[in-house]
């Protein structure tokens, strides 16, 4: 399932930066052609032989970006972030405008050299006016926080506005970001709702987690809490990993049964699967603290004959996003 959709982002990715750049190189000869089919067909090492060598041999723009990839998700080997960020700022040298969108993150985030907003800045620049446009949104974070720019919050809302009226996810929720965790000048909750949810209607994850994280901000009530439940467990379905915790700590908070005073069977089950999923699947060594104590709180109250079934669903779910 993962290799499948990620031969579909790079295809996605390839085609993108083809129609996008007119510096690309012609993807004319025969050994990027046989590399381009062995991707397709999941034989990695001779795909990545044949990338590599139209990319040090004839400094081919496309093979570099697609190295880059082979590294940033570890297509049969090990994922090396800085080697991935130096194929794909070689790539963008060559007019690839998505590399051009990535090389402005790995120097944002400093993963290959030291980080440099400015320059990150230059290459969102680029990427955005090549056409990957919600590289504006990117180009916003710095100016709403002034980091490498002049700091100017209504020109980042400004800057992305145009991609996520177009329907683009990703500067969907870099709007709904902006107007909840922005600058407090341009702060405003109704906006942040707004952009969130149509992202969410197109079934991104961040969207229902960002949802979540609005409506658990409202007064405590049942139906908001209830709500508030679903929206986390909707991201954490998703594969959305800081759901995970937050769903899980959700139905262990949930008001228990008027009846029998407990935590419905169905509440405490999903209980134990969100946190037992964040404590695999978090990086957050707070959060998985948190969650172990929570974990362990569940297991007092809940019937051993259970685990077996939970822990099998569990591993389904987490198999299913490797």
């Amino acid at each position: 399932m993962k290799k499948a959709l990620l031969i579909f982002l790079s295809a996605v990715l390839l085609s993108e930066s083809t129609a996008g750049s007119a510096n690309t190189q012609p993807d004319s000869s025969q050994v990027m052609k046989d590399a381009q089919v062995a991707l397709a067909s999941g034989e990695y090492e001779k795909a990545f032989a044949g990338y590599d060598a139209a990319a040090r041999n004839d400094q081919n723009a496309l093979a570099q970006f697609t190295l880059g990839l082979f590294y940033q998700n570890g297509w049969a080997r090990a994922i090396d972030k800085t080697a991935a960020c130096e194929w794909f700022e070689k790539a963008a040298q060559g007019g690839i405008p998505v590399a051009q969108h990535l090389t402005g993150i790995c120097l944002d985030e400093g993963t290959h050299r030291p980080a440099d907003p400015a320059a990150a800045a230059g290459w969102f620049q680029k990427a955005a006016q090549a056409g990957h446009f919600h590289s504006y949104c990117h180009l916003g974070n710095l100016l709403m926080t002034g980091r490498g720019v002049p700091k100017d919050p209504v020109k980042a809302l400004e800057l992305c506005r145009p991609a996520a009226q177009q329907g683009s996810i990703p500067a969907q929720l870099w709007l709904g970001k902006f107007y909840l965790q922005g600058d407090p000048s341009i702060q405003d909750k109704q906006e942040a709702y707004r952009w969130f949810t149509a992202a969410a209607e197109k079934q991104a994850p961040e969207g229902f987690y960002y949802l979540g994280m609005l409506m658990q901000q409202e007064p405590p009530e049942e139906q908001t809490a209830k709500k508030t439940r679903q929206l986390f467990e909707q991201a954490a379905a998703l594969n959305y990993v800081p759901a995970y915790f937050q769903a899980g700590k959700h139905f262990f908070a949930a008001e228990p049964d008027p009846e029998t005073n407990r935590l419905p069977a169905e509440h405490l089950a999903k209980a134990y699967l969100w946190i037992s999923a964040a404590i695999q699947r978090s990086e957050d060594s707070d959060e998985i603290l948190a969650a172990r104590s929570i974990r362990q709180q569940i297991l007092a109250i809940m019937p051993e004959t259970w685990l077996a079934e939970l822990d099998q669903k569990i591993a389904q779910h987490l198999g299913s996003s490797d």
